[in-house]
């Protein structure tokens, strides 16, 4: 059973209300001097995740999954020849994410993770799949533009016959993150129903995430439970939480009070003595 709809009510880190750090890049810059995550070593992935859990004490860890197929194709340039082989929409999306050994590597790494997060929500954060059809189209080639809406749609039948790897690993939830986007060039998540549908069989709480645009811009969408955007809805349309900016960290734009979540990216140059300072004053 999912961890994370509790740790909404009651947060393990015994805050008010839960606060999610992406602490991923901070910790890169500050634990591993900018080097890239260890996706194939569980033991040093599991003592990093261990760092900068024990610095911030995050409602939830997050796992940016993507992050092992880029490191994948980055260093094999014979997987991004086959990723750029058809020229059709989705193919580079659908070649990478069928990779076995990126697989293999992803699911011992959520394992590990899983077995060592505790009381702690493990949530897996993906590009919307949209996104992850263009990011994996220039891992192969040309800039293709943004994906549209069929587009979204086939990247996300292929997303979802790669989630499956993940039954059973131990996550809690499924972050579905849309980036900069602004509100008017969001893709409706309806063009995920696969995702959506997967995350439901295996009974993963569904976010999304729009760092563009404020909470559900499209209203409610059956199978979202929460919706992360930089300011509250226009109108009721369920849990909601906020991305945090700048001012945030500054300790000049605090969240407001209706907020269910507060989704606070940790800046990778930040000074670590003002970071800590902002953290505890938060407890």
């Amino acid at each position: 059973m999912s961890r994370l709809p509790a740790s909404l009510d009651a947060p393990p880190s015994g805050r008010a209300r839960p606060i999610w750090f992406d602490a991923a890049a901070y910790g890169q810059a500050k634990l591993l001097g900018g080097g890239p995550l260890q996706w194939r070593s569980p033991a040093e992935l599991t003592a990093f995740f261990g760092k900068t859990q024990a610095m911030f004490g995050s409602d939830a860890i997050l796992v940016d999954i993507a992050d092992v197929f880029a490191q994948r194709a980055a260093s094999d340039q014979a997987l991004r020849a086959s990723m750029a082989a058809r020229s059709r929409p989705g193919y580079a999306l659908r070649t990478l994410l069928g990779d076995e050994q990126a697989r293999a590597s992803a699911a011992e790494a959520v394992r590990a993770l899983a077995a060592t997060s505790g009381a702690v929500p493990l949530v897996l954060a993906v590009p919307a799949p949209g996104r992850w059809l263009v990011s994996a189209a220039k891992l192969a080639g040309p800039d293709p533009g943004p994906a549209d809406a069929g587009q979204a749609e086939t990247a996300a039948i292929y997303t979802a016959d790669f989630l499956r790897t993940f039954a059973g690993t131990g996550i809690d939830g499924l972050l579905i993150d849309e980036g900069p986007v602004a509100a008017d060039e969001l893709v409706h998540p309806d063009a995920y129903r696969p995702v959506l549908n997967l995350a439901d069989h295996y009974e993963w709480p569904v976010l999304v995430q729009a760092n563009g645009a404020a909470a559900w811009p499209h209203g409610p969408v059956p199978g979202v439970a929460l919706w992360l955007g930089r300011a509250g809805p226009g109108q009721p349309s369920g849990r909601w939480g906020l991305v945090a900016g700048p001012g945030f960290w500054e300790g000049t734009e605090p969240p407001p009070a209706e907020a269910d979540l507060v989704f606070a990216a940790v800046p990778a140059p930040a000074d670590p003595e003002a970071v800590m300072k902002r953290v505890r004053a938060l407890a």
